[in-house]
């Protein structure tokens, strides 16, 4: 299952790395899953053309990632608080 949500995303790649925000991942990956692609391209992409990759290999790349995801978070967070301030 992480190989084809994998695939998915790197089948989308130059889509999300366009974006600016991270509503705009939730779009895309939306209308990705309702118009899925083959299957069989889906998993044949999922399982040859992604290599595989360790449990270690997945936390080290998290880990380098965590703080600016962090920092999304945060910045998201601080946003909605203050429209439920304002509203």
């Amino acid at each position: 299952m992480f190989h084809v949500a994998l695939a998915i995303f790197k089948m989308r790649e130059d889509d999300l790395l366009r974006i600016q925000h991270i509503g705009d991942v939730i779009d895309i990956l939306q209308t990705t899953t309702h118009h899925l692609y083959d299957p069989d391209e889906l998993l044949t992409f999922a399982f040859d053309k992604i290599g595989s990759m360790t449990t270690n290999t997945i936390t080290k790349e998290r880990k380098k990632q965590e703080t600016v995801v962090m920092a999304e978070l945060d910045q998201r967070i601080r946003r909605l608080s203050s429209l439920k301030m304002d509203g």
